[in-house]
């Protein structure tokens, strides 16, 4: 059998596997708490033994993240720009001392970079975004691997990303699974009676209760929870840690600022 750990690294396993995982979870935990021999049995350690074998589960991680790709480009959109770049910015949310700083280290690092100036951001805001876009690279780059706030930054940003990329399934299939069982429960009566329905509700297992619960949770966590909001906090703090790292990276030994070229 093909271990989890052989499909995916830590971050995948966090940004990918977890939310496509999130989403079938309701509904199969709600078709066990009806067919509890699928458990029991050999057989759903056989469906397991397949899933992993034929990259189901993979492909279900990469259907989260191809999903949370999709979407992003509307939260830049909306957001006007990758968290970083926003940051970065002489109009953004930085303490200007703090700004100074990160744009110090990078104009000192980064090969062939120097910061937008002012009013060259506010006459092409387009070109200082590019700038920005590209020291940030670099900086990805100089922090792979090397960060670990940096990586679970990213890691929980992929994660609420792809998950809010997953949602509108989510709620689909949360809600079908939950009327799907409380449905089921009614069919059981012969006539609409409140004895009847309280007959049949009684003589339902714990489990298909809690798993019918557990859809309504699911379902209220998918409506109020996961939203624009809540993957903007992560990219907020992911950029954060990020630009944090200038502060802790080591710097090259300072040169002579370099001068712009008269026109």
């Amino acid at each position: 059998m093909v271990a989890l750990t052989d499909l995916f690294d830590s971050y995948a396993r966090q940004a990918r596997l977890f939310p496509g995982l999130l989403t079938v979870f309701p509904p199969l935990l709600t078709v066990l708490a009806w067919f509890p021999q699928l458990l029991l049995s050999n057989v759903g350690t056989t469906l397991l033994t397949i899933a992993v074998s034929c990259g189901l589960l993979y492909a279900l991680g990469s259907w989260a993240r191809t999903r949370g790709k999709n979407i992003e480009g509307s939260l830049l959109k909306q957001w006007g720009g990758w968290p970083t770049t926003l940051k970065l910015r002489h109009a953004g949310p930085l303490n200007p001392l703090t700004l100074a700083r990160y744009h110090d280290f990078l104009r000192q690092n980064v090969p062939h970079w120097l910061p937008p100036m002012p009013d060259e951001e506010k006459a092409n805001p387009a070109k200082a975004d590019g700038a920005y876009d590209s020291a940030v690279i670099w900086l990805k780059e100089k922090t792979r691997k090397r960060f670990s706030l940096v990586d679970k930054e990213n890691a929980q940003y992929g994660f609420r990303r792809n998950l809010f990329g997953m949602r509108p399934i989510g709620i689909v299939v949360c809600a079908l699974a939950a009327a799907a069982s409380i449905l089921a429960i009614y069919v059981q009566t012969t006539q609409f009676t409140m004895s009847a329905v309280w007959a049949a509700s009684s003589a339902q297992k714990p489990e298909v209760w809690a798993a019918t619960a557990i859809d309504f949770v699911a379902l209220i966590a998918w409506l109020a929870v996961v939203n624009d909001r809540w993957v903007r906090q992560a990219g907020d703090q992911y950029a954060d840690a990020l630009l944090a790292a200038c502060d802790q990276l080591t710097v090259k030994s300072r040169a002579a600022p370099r001068k712009r070229k008269k026109c």
